[in-house]
């Protein structure tokens, strides 16, 4: 079936049997990058080139990235390219889940990564369930998949606010905040500032507890 997110240019042997010896000798990524705070970890961008660049340069393949920006979606086109002038070109279109330089620039990261892994082959380490609700939202062919898609990270974002808002007790403010870890770490790159916020109001919320049963009579 014709993909128009994928096309091809030149010979596609010589970059096949090169392709085929990158991924042979192409090491699994390592989640090196990790977020202190909750102990948990991920393979960022420059993880992910590290793990899979040098093996596919070692056998005559190139990468390349170029990111667009069309005022709603970003596209980033990776191109891996043999020494013999042959090339393959995936395109991933996605939405930011801000439209400022910083959403802007996470979705870019985002893209990057993604791409990189797919068009490789290759895949982090016990990657968790959470990954799969990434900062945004894929497109095919500038409409949305008709397939149910999990929560963006802004809506489970919200949904861990209003939790926190809503707790009644201490120990229930404490356990949202624990069980919110993961998104916690996913926001720690695609929005430090809406990560902020959450740790904020998490931190009041929690001082006017304490401070609340300070209050109580013994």
């Amino acid at each position: 079936m014709y993909d128009p997110t994928i096309t091809w240019e030149g010979n596609k042997v010589p970059l096949f049997k090169a392709f085929i010896a990158a991924q042979s000798a192409a090491e699994a990524i390592k989640k090196a990058s990790s977020n202190p705070a909750f102990k948990t970890k991920y393979a960022d961008l420059s993880s992910v080139i590290e793990a899979v660049v040098p093996a596919l340069n070692k056998a005559g393949v190139g990468v390349m990235q170029f990111p667009h920006f069309d005022g709603e979606t970003v596209t980033v086109q990776t191109v891996l390219c043999h020494e013999s002038g042959s090339n393959v070109t995936h395109r991933l279109t996605i939405r930011p889940s801000k439209l400022d330089a910083q959403g802007i620039g996470s979705a870019i990261t985002y893209g990057r990564r993604y791409s990189l892994l797919a068009i490789s082959g290759a895949a982090p380490e016990d990657d968790d369930g959470n990954a799969a609700s990434g900062p945004v939202e894929p497109i095919q062919n500038g409409q949305r998949f008709d397939t149910p898609k999990p929560p963006t990270i802004s809506e489970r974002a919200l949904k861990v606010e209003n939790a926190m808002r809503a707790a009644q007790t201490l120990q229930a403010l404490q356990k949202t905040y624990s069980l919110a870890s993961g998104l916690f770490a996913q926001l720690d790159t695609a929005d430090p500032e809406r990560l902020v916020e959450l740790e904020t109001l998490y931190r009041e919320l929690e001082a006017a507890f304490v401070d609340a049963m300070e209050r109580e009579p013994a």
